[in-house]
């Protein structure tokens, strides 16, 4: 996988947004590494149910003078060498066989904390994604309501100039065109910052086409909306997550307990032993011996203290911690799924309200423009008009934005968001009319 940074404008979609950031979202990547990292804890408490083996060797040699009972000195040099190998095979050790079955639980607790960082990525890429688009077209909105009060502000100097309007006309248009003015300023700095968190995750430039919402997702029918709702208690990943912990945290107890109880190994070694001579005996006999044994090594722990019995009642504190942090998980799942229910319930409400403004605005404006052909409307009401559509479409596809996050939220709070959902999404996307007008 590459971890390089993109120089290029790229990763146009919003799939491909999510996409380009699994391979360059740093808090991802951290997810991933800590998922390799736990993978390696259920082959490490396996080889503790496993065979032993140790083999050891050692050579010495000596140089000295030695005097025995006839009083001649002798120089010796002795050489002397061994080596030993040792098998050793656990057969009862209840602490081991629980580390075993806690190190799968902490192998699904990594896998789960995984499919959370896919979760959140596919939030976080789908969120600064839009947020980028939302800025983009508020920049727009502004644009069209600077233009509206510039000609307001060019009308009402005109119409000063041939006596038919106030200094004081004049001064409103500017002032209204200084307030637009810092308002596009302020639009172009949030769309900035936008962008710099899509490229902070993307590592590089992006630029997402001008498009938006056209329209928002249905809602999910009542049976399936009950059934979310009854599996967030279960699915949802925080609560899975919880599970899992409750269970290192029961097995960690047995550890602690087990520490009382005996273990028991079966124990095989071969060795060799060779000495030519010895500096402290007249003897100049070689020798070497062989052995090999074949045995049951039984240890039985006594007393430790007391830390064994303080290690019980800490794992047991900590049992009970995990079991109210999976109550807690689930009461807060099936809280972040009601609300979500109710904010996708809402948005959708308030989309078909935001329609039916930009429909009557729509009216609106046709309206303005044929009373202004005839003489009945000026130009001020033609731009207002104008401005109150493009705020309107601005609302709406800022209400679609967020039901379709709410949508996804829901999703991941049922435990059923997929990549899918995002593509879902960009099949609703079509060019934004603020954009192509300018």
């Amino acid at each position: 996988m590459a971890w390089g940074v993109i120089t290029s404008a790229a990763a146009q979609t919003l799939t491909e947004v999510y996409r380009r950031a699994q391979d360059q979202d740093m808090q991802y990547r951290a997810a991933r590494l800590s998922l390799d990292a736990a993978l390696e804890k259920l082959p490490q408490a396996r080889a503790a149910l496993l065979p032993t083996a140790t083999l050891t060797a050692g050579s010495t040699r000596q140089s000295g003078d030695a005097v025995f009972t006839d009083g001649v000195t002798i120089q010796r040099e002795p050489v002397s060498w061994n080596w030993s190998l040792q098998l050793t095979q656990p057969l009862f050790h209840a602490g081991n066989w629980l580390a075993y079955q806690q190190a799968g639980a902490q192998e699904r607790m990594a896998t789960v904390q995984m499919v959370q960082a896919e979760q959140d990525l596919i939030l976080r890429s789908a969120q600064a994604y839009f947020d980028v688009l939302l800025a983009r077209e508020s920049v727009g909105v502004l644009d069209a309501q600077l233009s509206a009060v510039k000609e307001q502000w060019v009308s009402a100097q005109r119409n000063f100039e041939v006596g038919t309007g106030t200094v004081t006309d004049v001064q409103e248009a500017q002032a209204k065109h200084a307030a637009s003015l810092a308002q596009r300023v302020a639009a172009a700095n949030e769309l900035d910052s936008k962008l710099a968190e899509l490229e902070r995750m993307m590592g590089g430039v992006v630029e997402p086409p001008p498009v938006r919402l056209a329209r928002t997702l249905p809602l999910a029918s009542p049976e399936q909306l009950q059934a979310w709702r009854a599996a967030a208690g279960q699915d949802n990943l925080q609560v899975q997550l919880a599970a899992a912990a409750v269970e290192v945290a029961e097995k960690e107890v047995g550890k602690n307990r087990s520490a009382h109880m005996p273990s028991l190994d079966l124990v095989a070694s071969r060795s060799v032993n060779y000495s030519s001579t010895t500096l402290t005996s007249p003897s100049d006999l070689e020798s070497r011996v062989n052995a090999s044994q074949v045995g049951l090594q039984l240890s039985f722990p006594l007393f430790a203290g007391g830390g064994t019995q303080s290690k019980v009642r800490e794992a047991l504190a900590q049992q009970e911690k995990a079991a109210a942090d999976l109550e807690g998980a689930r009461r807060t799942a099936q809280s972040q799924t009601r609300q979500a229910i109710s904010g996708v319930i809402n948005g959708l409400a308030q989309v078909q309200a935001l329609e039916l403004a930009v429909q009557a605005g729509r009216g609106a404006l046709e309206g303005n423009v044929i009373g202004f052909r005839v003489g009945t409307r000026v130009n001020p009401d033609v731009l207002n008009a104008q401005q109150q559509l493009y705020t309107a479409m601005r609302d709406l596809s800022k209400a679609r934005v967020e039901t379709a996050m709410q949508g996804l939220k829901l999703k991941a709070a049922a435990g059923v968001l997929r990549v899918d959902d995002l593509a879902a999404l960009e099949s609703l996307m079509e060019p934004s009319k603020l954009e192509a007008s300018k």
